[in-house]
């Protein structure tokens, strides 16, 4: 081939053509750039296809730890469940009773019981394939999509875990120190309290020093230690939650969230300042992240109800000053309880009352925020039928929305009663 174009040019030159000798080799030089870049662009889609290869290995790496992080939650539920009710059980039916006989069924179940709690659990989610991803060039592919931040929420969260369980297991170390301290120097209390098979023989007499044991304020902390294991649940069933979803979008090779997962994530991804909208109430149900409670000039009754589709809320006749049932912020099992809603200038709750012209105010609170009713509010007349309101959120001057503990109250006051229904609370953009 080259020796076809070497004698083309002899020919045109030999001939005195400069002019289609300067056309001929322009176009040669043209053919030459086009194959270059031809060979640039195979080039770059051969790179492009091995490291999408590299990072879906990478990323199938990352489901398949997820989903073995998931069996163990799982797992940890239900020993921590098992647990809490164990010492529930306990203290309702023995330790806080005026009881002063125990059977040897009830002896076994209280040793095997404080077995079970000092036998420490933990969740060990497995870094190895998100840290390899994160620390490589591939990263740049997915970073800024919705799978990259709930993959970072998901193990900073799996670390939020780790600590909390440290805290709790190192909390009930102690305890059991300060049990075996009191109990050192009488080895007989110790070895027929944790072993007590060993004394059924002859347990009658011992029956009344057990209870004395079981009873005791250090005996209480251990088995009490129990109760706090069930609040490690909100935490593991937000994980597992995420989990699913990071299954599912690697499993579908999805990197954005649809509208109905962004609701779903809008109360636990809290420092997602981009969602467009912020649901705190959909269709009278809570998302995960949010939970209602009520505060009033008298002690509470629950009035409170939740119905197919709305909150139903009944302020009842001539019984408080004031009552206000207020929404809360409750991420990651509690230890996130305020957000950012800086960048949302709409508060839009659809409701409506009873019978109508129902009036009662609402507002919003940060974290700082007096409990003595100074807080900006903004006053609400319903209707009998479901309607729409839109509130911009800058009339709630005294709330710093940087860091909004209560996103919304609603302060019912004076004697009259009223009943109104709430179908769903939203954060909006413009």
């Amino acid at each position: 081939m080259i020796k076809i174009f070497r004698n083309i040019r002899k020919r045109l030159l030999s001939k005195n053509k400069l002019s289609k000798y300067l056309f001929y080799a322009l176009g040669e030089i043209i053919l030459v750039v086009i194959g270059i870049l031809l060979a640039l662009q195979i080039n770059n889609w051969n790179e492009e296809r091995a490291q999408n290869l590299d990072i879906n290995g990478i990323l199938q790496n990352i489901r398949n730890n997820v989903q073995s992080d998931i069996k163990e939650l799982n797992l940890l539920i239900t020993a921590r469940a098992n647990i809490g009710e164990k010492s529930d059980k306990i203290f309702k039916n023995l330790i806080n009773s005026e009881r002063d006989s125990i059977s040897l069924e009830e002896v076994a179940y209280i040793a095997f019981a404080l077995q079970d709690i000092n036998n420490l659990i933990y969740f060990k989610s497995n870094f190895n394939a998100y840290n390899s991803l994160s620390s490589s060039t591939y990263y740049r592919k997915i970073q800024n999509t919705d799978l990259a931040s709930l993959l970072s929420a998901y193990y900073i969260n799996a670390e939020k875990i780790k600590n909390y369980e440290e805290q709790y297991n190192e909390q009930l170390e102690n305890r059991n120190k300060e049990w075996f301290d009191k109990y050192r120097n009488n080895s007989n209390d110790q070895d027929f309290f944790l072993r007590p098979w060993n004394a059924f023989d002859e347990f009658s007499s011992f029956e009344k020093r057990y209870l004395e044991i079981l009873r005791d304020v250090t005996t209480r902390n251990v088995l009490g230690s129990g109760f706090y294991e069930r609040y490690m649940i909100d935490y593991y069933e937000e994980q597992i939650l995420m989990g699913n979803t990071i299954v599912d979008m690697i499993e579908k090779s999805e990197t954005s969230f649809d509208e109905e997962t962004k609701l779903k994530f809008s109360g636990i991804l809290y420092s997602f300042a981009n969602a467009d909208i912020i649901s705190i109430l959909i269709n009278g149900k809570l998302p995960t992240g949010f939970t209602i409670k009520t505060a009033a000039s008298d002690l509470w009754e629950e009035f409170i109800t939740e119905k197919e589709g709305f909150i139903d809320i009944d302020y009842p006749e001539n019984k408080y000053d004031w009552a206000s049932p207020y929404f809360e912020v409750s991420a990651l099992g509690g230890r996130v309880n305020d957000m950012d809603f800086s960048g949302y200038t709409k508060l839009v709750i659809e409701m409506k009352g009873t019978v109508g012209n129902e009036r009662f105010d609402i507002t919003i609170k940060d974290k700082d925020d007096p409990t003595d009713g100074s807080e900006s509010r903004v006053n609400i007349e319903l209707t009998k039928d479901w309607k729409t309101y839109e509130i911009e959120t800058s009339k709630f001057k005294t709330a710093d929305m940087k860091t909004i503990m209560v996103p919304l109250a609603l302060i019912f006051s004076g004697p009259e009663g009223q009943k109104i229904q709430i179908r769903s609370v939203q954060f909006k953009k413009d």
